[in-house]
Parts: structure tokens; C-alpha cells; sequence
């Protein structure tokens, strides 16, 4: 029988166990050896196509040291496992969130549930084909001794949760830092966005980048309370029921959506504009924001674009990328220093690419040259 895992006990769990082990000098939490290699080894794996099952690991000992009658092994709630439950929703839930706060230490990922070890299998199997099959046995190996172990009372759970977290605690925070300059010139800023966006970064530099106009946008306007939230470009659209790449909200409780933006790094196509219609009407706008990092797939691709514009029942508004530097000469110094500090946020927010962090940092800091 599947069981229920509340997501807000287990987040206190994971949290208030961080603390602990983050302020503490312990780093030997349990005494079976075996078990404290095989995690030490999943931990700090090299990321590259490993990362999935470090958010495993971290989830599944979340679950059994919150509820012991989970089964260490099961990956959905419709396994045939005693004790199954869903471990990807668990993770997508609490431990994306929870590690975004503490440096995305695990990879940073958006959805780990959409890797195919989570959603191809109910439960953790030795025979299912993988890339790295040693990390991924080694995986299996710390679970299945920590399901029998706890069964026998050799271990406990939460101590394998400490150790866990411990060998978390050992990795380089990938979250960056931004220095935002005080006073930096439209052209010298106009220029470095050109060369940051001229670098593709899966439409996730785009999404930031708008996003930060945004924000600046109702910073020189005195709305402070609004709330905008960023979706990763890279989540599919069946597993997030966001409105858009971008949402704005009337607060962060994000009770009252304001406006909502589709991003489009890629050349677009009339499909993309009739998809962004259809979503704007189905969340009830009466307007909604299309933007576009290449234009459109070709000028006649544009032309039935904009004729399906003209026909709709909201107003879709197309934003270039030109349109949104643009916009930056109306926000003063005060708003174009609100972007720049924005966009390295977002960045941050959404998880995005090492590369797209690290090279906003590098544009940033060279306009203080």
C-alpha cells in the first residue's frame, strides 16, 4: 500500500537536520562503513549525468528517516513495494527548494523526476540500463542496506539522514555572487547585454533578462510588492501549470496573477503564438506578453503570426529582444541598476546553467572597467 508523505514535515525535517549538521563539527554520523562510502561516493560523483541520483539518495533517506514505513527503494507511489510512495514528487516538491537556498550543491536541477531512472521505473531495480551502472548500483546498495538495516535496528535513519547531509555540506555551493556597479551607462550596458544574449544559453538568459526588465520596470514605478517568478525555459509545459516562462504576481502568496510572458529563444513560429494565446485565455488574461530572441522563423512565418495576433481574443503583445533593451533607456540609473542586481538573481532562481551565471558575472563586472 503507497504512503503519504507530507511535504511540509518533511521540508522542516530536511531543513532543521541542515541546520544541525551545518553547525556542527560531526562528520561521522553512523559507523557502517559500507554504507557511509557508498553515500560519500553518490554525493560527490562528478554532477555530469549523475545528478538524478544524488536528488534519489538525498529524497528517498528524507522519506524513511520522516516515515520508516516508507521503502528506501521505491521511486512512485504505484510500485508494488510495501511502502511505496512518490519520491519525485517529494523531490521536486521539498528538495529543489530546499537545495536552491543552500547552493544547489546537488546540480542545480529543475525537475529531477523527468530523468528516466524516475519516471521508466516504480522502484529502483539493479537491471535497469544506465550510463554510469557502478554509481547507480552503488546507489541501490546504500538504499537496500539502509531499508534492512533500519528493519533490523542496525540503523537509523535519521543518522543516515546526518550523514547524508554532511557529504552535501563537503560540496562547492554553485550559486554565484553578483557585484552590481553603482553607476554603469545605458550604451556600456545596452552592449554587454548584446554580447551576453549573443551566447546561447537554452533560452534561460533571455527569460532572466526579460524578466529583470520587468522587475526594474515596476521598481522605478513604486510597485514593490509584486512578485515575479521565473520558470526554467527547459521544464515541460506537462509537469508546470505556470502560465508562462514568466509570471507576475500581485504578492508572493501568487494569488492574483498580473500578467504572464512566453520566451522564445529560438526562431518562432505561428504554432508558438497560437500556443501563447491559448494559455493566456486559459488562465483568464486579457493580455499577454510573447518574446522573441530571433524574431520569427521567416518573414512568412511572421506575416500568418501576426494575422493570428489580429484574430485573437486577447491582446498578445510581441516584445524583441531589441524592445526590451529599449525599454531600459525609460528606468533612469535607479531601474538599470535594479536589472542588473535582477537578472543575476533569476539566474540564480532558476537554476540556470554554470555558463549563464558565470558569464553574467563576467559581463557585470566588466562594466566596471
Amino acid at each position: 500500500m503507497p504512503k503519504e508523505i507530507d511535504h511540509n514535515g518533511a521540508e522542516e525535517l530536511l531543513r532543521r537536520t541542515w541546520r544541525e549538521v551545518t553547525s556542527s563539527d560531526e562528520s561521522n554520523y553512523i559507523e557502517d562503513y559500507p554504507v557511509q562510502e557508498g553515500i560519500r561516493r553518490v554525493i560527490h560523483a562528478d554532477k555530469y549525468g549523475t545528478r538524478t541520483f544524488k536528488y534519489i539518495l538525498v529524497t528517498n533517506v528524507l522519506a524513511k528517516a520522516f516515515n520508516p514505513d516508507i521503502h528506501a527503494l521505491a521511486l512512485q507511489d504505484q510500485s508494488e513495494l510495501n511502502g511505496s510512495f512518490n519520491s519525485g514528487g517529494l523531490a521536486t516538491d521539498v528538495v529543489t527548494d530546499w537545495e536552491k537556498d543552500n547552493g544547489e550543491r546537488l546540480g542545480g536541477s529543475n525537475e529531477p523526476r523527468t530523468n528516466s531512472v524516475y519516471y521508466r521505473q516504480s522502484e529502483l531495480n539493479t537491471d535497469y540500463k544506465v550510463r554510469n551502472d557502478e554509481l547507480y548500483q552503488t546507489l541501490i546498495r546504500v538504499l537496500s542496506d539502509l531499508q534492512e538495516k533500519n528493519t533490523s535496528g542496525e540503523l537509523d535513519p535519521m543518522d543516515v539522514l546526518r550523514q547524508t547531509l554532511y557529504e552535501v555540506s563537503e560540496l562547492e555551493p554553485t550559486t554565484v555572487s553578483y557585484v552590481n556597479p553603482p553607476d554603469v551607462s545605458y550604451i556600456d550596458l545596452e552592449e554587454g547585454v548584446r554580447r551576453y544574449l549573443g551566447k546561447s544559453g537554452t533560452g534561460e538568459r533571455l527569460a532572466a533578462v526579460a524578466a529583470g526588465v520587468l522587475d526594474a520596470q515596476y521598481f522605478v514605478s513604486d510597485q514593490l510588492n509584486v512578485y515575479i517568478k521565473v520558470d526554467h525555459v527547459n521544464v515541460a509545459d506537462e509537469n508546470s501549470n505556470a502560465a508562462g516562462d514568466i509570471e507576475v504576481f500581485d504578492s508572493s502568496d501568487e494569488e492574483t496573477l498580473l500578467l504572464a510572458a512566453e520566451v522564445k529563444d529560438k526562431p518562432a513560429t505561428k504554432a508558438d503564438v497560437q500556443h501563447s494565446i491559448t494559455t493566456g485565455r486559459e488562465h483568464e488574461l486579457n493580455e499577454y506578453l510573447f518574446i522573441t530572441g530571433q524574431g520569427f522563423r521567416s518573414e512568412k512565418e511572421r506575416e500568418r503570426a501576426i494575422e493570428v495576433v489580429k484574430e485573437a481574443e486577447i491582446e498578445l503583445v510581441v516584445i524583441s529582444k531589441g524592445d526590451l533593451l529599449s525599454s531600459l533607456k525609460f528606468q533612469r540609473r535607479a531601474g538599470r541598476r535594479k536589472f542588473r542586481e535582477s537578472v543575476g538573481e533569476f539566474l540564480n532562481n532558476m537554476r540556470a546553467q554554470e555558463d549563464s551565471k558565470s558569464d553574467w558575472k563576467a559581463t557585470i563586472e566588466s562594466l566596471t572597467n
